[in-house]
């Protein structure tokens, strides 16, 4: 049933104000973005319609999905949270770096490391004429701000107070290791949980979504047609009003990011944020978030969690999954060239990349190349052109790696990182391959004898797999489920569309086309900032000459 909650409602186990009569109700979710509903409902006689207010919550049928259950396989002990916690990769929590305390008047030498009002800091620089008085930080980048705190295991999940979490096992005096109900393991602290029952494996059950919670953001009353047009968002955006104070993070796990945002969040959030995704398989993050909303963090496409790890973004109400895209086997195999009424195909190289020169920095600040000078993808010969890109990586040798511990790059390690950020540009970022949408209306397809295969489209969920063939590149390619359309009275999908780029292309823009503000520095690629004030002062120096 489709029903309606008043605005304050927090308990949305029964039926609520009015279970609804709709004449439309349609469902658009995006892969790691959008997730909307609009419906057109009567104005009955019985004032249902007035219970569609702004802000009230509608609950709908979606496409189901299941997230399995953490299955332990004997009887286990249950326990709850007692207060917002971390559940942790491994059994231990970041530790604080602390070195002597700064001294006004005291002479440092090139390497010295301080404490100085609760930051750390190493001597990048000094000039005996005035170095003994220069506190730390400075704009003369006498002293460099390094690690404060160890890495410590990353966070998996931020847990919010009365969260149950399976027993594992009795690690120590200080952890346990336990599981989410949708399937994390990690480690927790012992004096965060209280023990709450003991179940047994038949008790387990898997989570599945069938339906979701929107809230209304428009109301339009049509008298003259005798209905009233409502739409809103899924009821995570409510994290859109979750300010983020400060977070500035180097070459961090996904797990770790998402951490480190939580934490910084400036009320609390309902639901509970987590991922699987806790070394760096997938590349590391590194950011500067300042007074941004809590989705905006998760899901904006130049800077956030979602898009820079190509994750798979679930969402149950108000719980938030942030999860490692697993290969499946394909529900269907396309060929390109095939058409019909109600199939769009759009295949492009625009943004094609097939050669990546990386560049980081040398100690002596000189732009560093590899010995080799680039890095190939392997679908380079399939094209009759060579399309390079220069790659900017974070680093310079003899300073911080940014790894959390108190270690410099070398010019082995920096290179290994170069070799490695050019590489996932081809492994992660599927550069090297062509960017190709099909759109598919299964509502004019269901009854063509020709597309009867393509009923399993009807089944699919958001980053699902399906197999594309095209000759006239000799790839085969897989295209991702990027966008569903569901009609909630029919209760079935009636428009998919696939993608092998599903957070879009990032093309270049005019500084006109900018606004005001728009453009932060963690949006700029490592090394920009830095030649924009080198161009600056060598303007200024020659206009002074």
């Amino acid at each position: 049933m489709i029903c309606v909650y008043p605005p304050a409602e927090t308990d949305f186990t029964g039926n609520g104000a009015a279970v609804l009569t709709p004449t439309a109700a349609k469902i658009r979710m995006v892969a790691g973005g959008e997730y909307s509903f609009s419906l057109d409902h009567p104005l009955d006689p019985w004032g249902k319609w007035k219970f569609l207010v702004r802000e009230a919550v509608v609950r709908l049928p979606v496409p189901k999905e299941t997230i399995p259950a953490a299955s332990v396989g004997y009887d286990t002990d249950i326990y709850k949270t007692t207060a917002k916690a971390d559940l942790r990769e491994g059994p231990s929590e970041p530790t604080t770096i602390n070195y002597q305390q700064w001294v006004a008047g005291t002479t440092y030498t090139v390497g010295a490391k301080v404490t100085h009002q609760y930051h750390n800091y190493k001597c990048t620089y000094f000039d005996e004429s005035s170095g003994q008085i220069m506190v730390p930080p400075n704009n003369s980048s006498w002293w460099t701000e390094i690690a404060r705190r160890t890495s410590g295991s990353p966070s998996i999940a931020t847990l919010n107070a009365g969260t149950e979490l399976y027993l594992l096992e009795d690690v120590d005096t200080n952890w346990y290791k336990m599981s989410t109900t949708y399937g994390l393991t990690g480690y927790i602290k012992k004096s965060q949980v209280a023990y709450d029952r003991h179940i047994s494996p038949s008790d387990l059950q898997p989570r599945v979504i069938t339906e979701q919670l929107f809230r209304i953001k428009s109301v339009n009353v049509d008298k003259k047609n005798a209905k009233v047009s409502i739409s809103g968002v899924h009821v995570s955006n409510d994290l859109n009003g979750v300010l983020v104070r400060d977070v500035n993070v180097t070459d961090v796990v996904p797990a770790m990011a998402i951490g480190k945002i939580t934490e910084a969040f400036m009320m609390d959030y309902k639901g509970n944020i987590a991922t699987n995704i806790a070394d760096d398989s997938f590349g590391t993050y590194t950011g500067t978030i300042k007074r941004k909303n809590g989705m905006f963090c998760l899901t904006d496409p130049d800077t956030g969690i979602v898009p820079t790890f190509d994750a798979r973004f679930t969402r149950d109400n108000w719980d938030l999954f942030i999860m490692e895209k697993t290969s499946t086997s394909a529900v269907c195999r396309i060929e390109y060239g095939k058409n019909a009424d109600g199939i769009q195909w759009n295949v492009n190289t625009n943004s094609l990349v097939l050669r990546v020169v990386p560049v980081a920095k040398a100690e002596s600040g000189e732009d560093l190349y590899l010995p080799e000078n680039y890095i190939d993808s392997p679908y380079i010969s399939n094209y009759p052109v060579t399309y390079m890109e220069p790659l900017n990586v974070k680093g310079q040798v003899g300073k911080d790696d940014g790894t959390g511990t108190d270690t410099d790059w070398t010019e082995e390690t920096l290179l290994a990182e170069m070799r490695s950020k050019a590489q996932a540009r081809f492994s992660v970022d599927k550069a090297d391959i062509p960017v190709t949408n099909v759109t598919v209306q299964l509502e004019r397809l269901e009854n063509t004898v020709e597309y009867a295969w393509m009923k399993g489209l009807r089944e699919v969920v958001l980053y699902d797999y399906i197999d594309v063939e095209d000759p006239d590149i000799g790839l085969d390619i897989t295209l991702t489920v990027s966008e569903i359309e569901f009609d909630c009275i029919k209760e079935k999908i009636v428009g998919i569309k696939l993608s092998n780029n599903i957070y879009g292309e990032r093309n270049t823009v005019a500084g006109y086309n900018i606004v005001n503000g728009a453009l932060t520095e963690n949006k700029l690629a490592g090394g920009v900032k830095d030649n924009i004030i080198q161009d600056a002062v060598s303007q200024v120096l020659a206009i002074l000459d």
